[in-house]
């Protein structure tokens, strides 16, 4: 049975951010839907939201602290389209597969996938039989809500939902809408086939024009310690430190087959903050002379990463004062006031150097407070941008869907723990030169 839909029953939302790069993808996108609407006859689009726009709270990226606001102030619309700022909307498309479902029912659809195994940003959940798992939607393929599932929603207390982290958004979203997604992969894409509603765009734009970020402006920062001096470092140096062209070593040992640095900090064995703050403050001044070195990026020495990608990629924020990498949140669902977002340190963490200079009055509460965490509150007090990009990861390879990691290049891996990272880094990371705009 097909139903009369018209345009302004269909409220579109891009999940964009706030920096020049991100919000001009979205308002590309924005833009090429509106004109679609322009061919169709009598066009009433309900809305297309752009996330930084209209919903700039640190938490909105977890959809979740969204959900009622967008039925509060949509009552009229039937259905709900979430999509990335990279992806193509054939609003056509859409218009026709949503005339065949019922709006009124609790029903979402996407391109569902599940964990094939236990992984530590899902906290280990995991069913045996697989018929029992969570599925979630693939954000770079879209997906849609309807609004008799969002009045559901905004009917229960979502923002006290689960942990004080805000690790994985797709995930953590399945979990709060506890209902099984519809999974139509010939609709919500991996790659553009006729009936794709969403895909994934394969060409990603030419940031050229902002000016190439070469490697030798990308300074390198490991943190590690003695009793890996043996082992991950090595690895390190035989993989991608080998295209690093400058990179320095902070350890609480002087080694000079390394070479290591060695600052007036002691050793913690976790959390890191006061090396770290440290780390900032002497590349700070050692880097006020060097001109020529215009990004700082921490990492950890069982980090794996493409230095050529890297500079690629950052050709898109050339100039900008920005903090780069994998986007986590604490306490964002709630009282977002008290809430922030971080950079997690595994996928390394990139700084423009201008702002690590500001980032020299950063105060840890203890030594081995988490360094990574108490960045982030020190760049919410600074106001600067913190910029999300899938391309950095916390975990290794097998941690992810493998949908996933179709969707998006790749820059780093973390951890060396029951895997092969030498051939982890041939597999997905090496290349002889640098992937070229289509790829960032």
């Amino acid at each position: 049975m097909t139903h009369k839909l018209e345009s302004s029953e269909i409220v579109i939302t891009i999940l964009s951010q706030l920096n020049e790069y991100n919000a001009g993808q979205a308002l590309r996108l924005k833009n090429n839907i509106l004109k679609q609407t322009k061919s169709i006859k009598d066009p009433r689009l309900g809305g297309v939201y752009m996330l930084h726009e209209h919903f700039p709270e640190p938490g909105s990226w977890t959809i979740i602290p969204i959900l009622k606001l967008l039925y509060k102030n949509n009552k009229n619309a039937k259905w709900f389209l979430f999509c990335e700022e990279n992806a193509y909307v054939n609003y056509e498309n859409l218009q026709l597969h949503l005339r065949k479902e019922y709006s009124n029912e609790s029903i979402w659809m996407g391109y569902g996938v599940k964990d094939k195994h236990p992984t530590i940003i899902h906290h280990y959940a995991f069913e045996e039989n697989e018929n029992e798992r969570v599925a979630y939607p693939l954000f770079a393929a879209g997906f849609v809500i309807s609004a008799g599932l969002l009045k559901d929603i905004a009917n229960i207390n979502v923002e006290t939902f689960g942990s004080d982290f805000s690790i994985d958004a797709s995930y953590e979203l399945a979990l709060v809408i506890n209902k099984k997604i519809e999974h139509l992969p010939l609709k919500f894409c991996l790659k553009l086939s006729p009936d794709c509603i969403v895909h994934p765009l394969s060409e990603r734009s030419d940031c050229t024009h902002y000016g190439k970020v070469t490697k030798d402006s990308i300074y390198f920062a490991v943190k590690t310690c003695s009793k890996f001096h043996s082992n991950r470092v090595p690895v390190l140096q035989s993989t991608w430190g080998r295209d690093a062209v400058h990179i320095e070593y902070f350890s609480d040992k002087l080694d000079d087959t390394i070479p290591t640095t060695v600052l007036d900090v002691p050793n913690t064995e976790r959390g890191h903050c006061q090396k770290t703050m440290t780390i900032f403050k002497y590349l700070s001044k050692k880097l006020l002379s060097n001109k020529a070195v215009k990004w700082i990026a921490l990492t950890d020495d069982d980090t794996l990463l493409s230095v050529p990608r890297l500079a690629s990629i950052l050709s898109c924020w050339n100039g900008q004062q920005i903090a780069l990498g994998q986007r986590y949140g604490y306490n964002i669902r709630g009282d977002q006031s008290l809430g922030y977002n971080y950079l997690t340190g595994g996928g390394g963490i990139i700084l423009n150097v201008a702002l690590v200079h500001k980032l020299t009055t950063c105060k840890c509460y203890a030594p081995d407070a988490p360094d990574d965490m108490v960045l982030g509150m020190c760049l919410k007090a600074l106001n600067a941008t913190v910029v999300h990009s899938p391309v950095f990861h916390q975990a290794r390879p097998q941690d992810y869907a493998d949908e996933y990691l179709e969707s998006y290049p790749m820059i780093s891996f973390h951890k060396h723990w029951m895997i092969d990272p030498i051939e982890v880094y041939r597999h997905w990371l090496y290349q002889d030169s640098s992937f070229g705009h289509d790829e960032l």
